[in-house]
């Protein structure tokens, strides 16, 4: 017979802990215990003892994640709220505070509570994190980018852009300021009939198609994901009007290509790593003549290092493996080691925010379809990233940036 659960102090204590650090936030257990204020607009709710040996086997945030993925936890209200309290709950009082309580109901817990509390099916393992050898960064590109291409259109819109946009207004539409984008890059680019354009990272192709389409220019595409390659040259490349290539493959094991009169890499940086920085902005400079333009797109850290996400942490493991976010002044000064001249920086963070929320509100939209094409763990993992980015956006510890340069 299963033994009837009874609320349990150890457990009350946890909840008290939680909710003093976050006095707006209710907390609800399976036993019955209960914390913080009852007209509480947001309610985490903790469902079974297993979330609480997750966040034994894995501390630091992601037993967290995996008890969210699994729906061991639960959030009814405002998650973009208690997102941005996050830090609320790194304080080392607390986490010393948490650790002591979730302790104390160890011996509560069941041993099959324990088995079922570790890493879950879609959970990325590196062998070498940090390394970003060609292999590696293959294997994680698959990981992140793997997913059906019905998914990122439902997430990203019909465009499949995946990168911010820029917004004007808060009434502009998702597609018009990924548009405004792509046309913005063009002009500084200087494109035009004659032009070459050779995009790192195309993805599913949409700079490229806006480019021929807009400026009449051809195009070098590349990209390291075998489902983007796919995608792209069934969108882009056309027997009729054969001016784009799309190329599959690690830009190491591409660069330097020929024909090439000007370079863009629109998302793709955070995936290089402060130790190929430079390396990959010398190949692309063997790419393009003296006195062409490149531009680079890409988030950047505010930190005076690079913002690497930590071997355990939920990003790493379930969206963005090995994926790092370097401070402007290193890209900056890897680009004029490179054999470039830094000519126009700006920064559109807000745009990238405004991005971000609308792509929230797709995912939203289109939940039911993205579950039933990826998996509900999945696409809670989703949820819960973009939640994050947005909110560090809005706060500013990252921005997004586009530096052209000029080929000395």
């Amino acid at each position: 017979m299963k033994p009837a659960i009874l609320r349990d102090a150890t457990t009350q204590s946890l909840l008290d802990v939680l909710c003093r650090k976050l006095p707006s936030v209710r907390a609800c257990a399976y036993d019955g215990c209960e914390s913080g204020p009852r007209d509480a607009k947001t309610v985490v709710y903790f469902k079974s003892p297993v979330a609480f040996a997750q966040i034994m086997r894995a501390p630091r945030g992601l037993g967290l994640a995996r008890a969210w993925l699994t729906g061991q936890i639960d959030v009814e209200g405002d998650l973009h709220m208690l997102v941005e309290r996050e830090s609320a709950l790194r304080d080392p009082a607390t986490i010393a505070a948490v650790a002591f309580a979730t302790l104390r109901i160890a011996p509560t817990l069941r041993y099959r509570d324990f088995k079922a509390a570790g890493p879950t099916s879609i959970e990325y393992r590196g062998l070498h994190p940090g390394l970003h050898s060609i292999a590696s960064d293959i294997r994680e590109t698959d990981y992140h980018y793997g997913l059906s291409a019905d998914f990122y259109r439902r997430l990203l819109g019909p465009s499949l852009t995946y990168s911010g946009g820029i917004f004007l207004s808060e009434f502009d539409s998702l597609e018009n300021a990924q548009d405004r984008k792509h046309d913005m890059i063009c002009q500084k680019l200087q494109l035009n009939e004659g032009s070459v354009i050779l995009d790192i990272g195309c993805g599913w192709g949409s700079f490229l198609a806006y480019a021929r389409k807009q400026y009449g220019c051809k195009g070098i595409g590349i990209t390291a994901s075998r489902a983007q390659y796919e995608e792209a040259k069934r969108r882009v490349v056309t027997p009729l009007r054969p001016v784009t290539e799309i190329l599959c493959g690690d830009y190491r094991q591409i660069l330097p290509v020929s024909r090439a009169t000007a370079a863009a890499s629109i998302g793709m940086y955070e995936h290089v790593g402060e130790r190929n920085s430079a390396k990959f902005f010398s190949l692309i400079r063997r790419c393009v003549p003296t006195g062409s333009y490149y531009l680079n797109q890409s988030m950047v850290s505010h930190e005076g290092s690079p913002r690497r996400f930590r071997e355990n942490s939920f990003v790493q493991r379930y969206i963005f493996p090995n994926g790092q976010i370097l401070p402007l002044p290193k890209q900056l000064r890897d680009f004029e080691r490179s054999g470039f001249r830094v000519l126009s920086v700006e920064t559109f963070g807000e745009s990238y925010a405004a991005t971000i929320a609308q792509w929230l509100r797709n995912l939203e939209l289109n939940w039911e379809a993205c579950v039933a094409l990826e998996g509900k763990p999945r696409v809670r993992a989703w949820q819960i990233y973009l939640t994050g980015s947005l909110t560090r956006f809005e706060n500013r510890s990252i921005d997004l940036a586009q530096v052209l340069v000029e080929a000395r």
